[in-house]
């Protein structure tokens, strides 16, 4: 009898951490330091689900066409990155206008370069069943928080669940994008969707040919649509990174989508918008100290190189419950989409913001400027925000 009940507890524990590994994944975003931003009291009447982009980039050469531990960031790692914490701070702040309970889960990202070289430049394609599983890794952990967060997270006190915004960047767009694909055939998930926001990330002809949900849920047509997907990808050039010669790198994808965040009109795949929005339609755009373009005291750097860069008027911006130091740029650039991608001429762009004072890589390689998909935008997305809360709770 006592081998009987060893045996039954081994089997019990067993269970538990094997085929109940969804159970303990989805219960570990109970605990709060799995959560990099978690609300003490969601009191305003919008939830805010926003998944960063990639910080982690080890070494290329570190994985290969075999899958390893290393192909994803561990949570641990995730704790410790500074990065994550600049990226949030400079993307998601663009929703804290709009008054907005915001939720931001660490995620098991996966390698970014890997996962590029592999899917997208095609530069290693022998790694692409390694890059896949690294992305369905950090898919799992996302799924699982987003189920929680439902569950448990999303109620009022008389137990009515809270209409919320999902949100992301590159790899974060594309893990909310994975959502809509997989969740959002749930009616009641979409009539909560104030709007998705899939920057720097690819929605494709391909996707929703796919997966009927995204039909369901579409592409925002206008400002104050509610409960689709607004997407878009800033580059000097139109078109794909396959269809594109100019480019060293790109993360636009052939049939893409695109909306212009000046104009809220949407491009279907291969169009070109029927007209360029000019730099007076752009609210402004905020780079934050410490995440800022190349600056003088940041050097060294001498003689006219010195000269030629100009130091900003920074200024106090609240983000949450704290104040950082910023600067805006009015009517910082135009755009306009076109074949899936959207174009800005950054010869256009004025100081201090100019392009050969952006971070690299993005002052060097031909025309691609996707660490600032939020930033050049920064205050049309923050206005269109509070625009399309006010429209999804006008029509409650």
């Amino acid at each position: 009898m006592k081998h009987f009940l060893v045996l039954i507890l081994v089997c019990m524990v067993w269970l538990y951490s094997c085929e109940g590994e969804n159970f303990v994944s989805l219960n570990k975003y109970a605990e709060k330091e799995n959560w990099h931003t978690l609300p003490e009291s969601a009191s305003n009447h919008v939830d805010v689900f926003f998944l960063y982009p990639t910080t982690y980039l080890p070494d290329p050469e570190s994985n290969g066409p075999e899958y390893s531990s290393g192909w994803n960031q561990t949570l641990e790692q995730g704790r410790a990155d500074p990065a994550i914490d600049a990226h949030v701070i400079s993307k998601a702040s663009v929703f804290y206008k709009a008054g907005t309970n915001l939720y931001v889960p660490f995620y098991q990202q996966a390698a970014g370069r890997n996962v590029l070289e592999a899917l997208i430049w095609k530069k290693k394609p022998e790694n692409s069943d390694a890059a896949k599983k690294a992305l369905e890794k950090a898919y799992k952990d996302v799924s699982d928080a987003f189920d929680y967060y439902i569950e448990n997270l999303n109620k009022q006190e008389n137990g009515e669940s809270r209409p919320f915004i999902l949100a992301g960047h590159s790899q974060g767009a594309n893990m909310i994008l994975l959502l809509l694909e997989r969740k959002f055939s749930d009616e009641k998930l979409r009539k909560q969707l104030v709007a998705a926001y899939v920057i720097g990330w690819s929605v494709t002809a391909e996707d929703m040919e796919d997966f009927p949900a995204l039909v369901e849920i579409g592409i925002c047509s206008d400002s104050t649509q509610t409960g689709c997907i607004i997407t878009y990808n800033t580059q000097q050039y139109p078109g794909s990174f396959s269809q594109n010669s100019s480019f060293a790198v790109g993360i636009v994808k052939d049939d893409a989508y695109s909306v212009n965040p000046l104009s809220w009109v949407f491009s279907s795949p291969n169009e070109i918008e029927h007209e360029e929005s000019d730099a007076k339609e752009n609210l402004g755009a905020l780079f934050f100290k410490f995440q800022p373009p190349i600056l003088p005291q940041l050097g060294p750097f001498t003689g006219t190189e010195a000269e030629s860069l100009i130091e900003p008027e920074w200024e106090s911006v609240k983000v949450g419950d704290t104040n950082v130091l910023a600067y805006k740029i009015p009517e910082y650039t135009g755009a306009q989409s076109n074949n899936g991608s959207l174009v800005i001429d950054p010869e256009k762009l004025p100081e201090p913001g100019h392009h050969k004072n952006l971070n690299p890589p993005y002052n060097t390689l031909p025309g691609w400027y996707h660490n600032y998909d939020y930033a050049f935008f920064f205050y049309n997305l923050e206005q269109n925000a509070i625009e399309r809360i006010e429209s999804y709770m006008a029509g409650r």
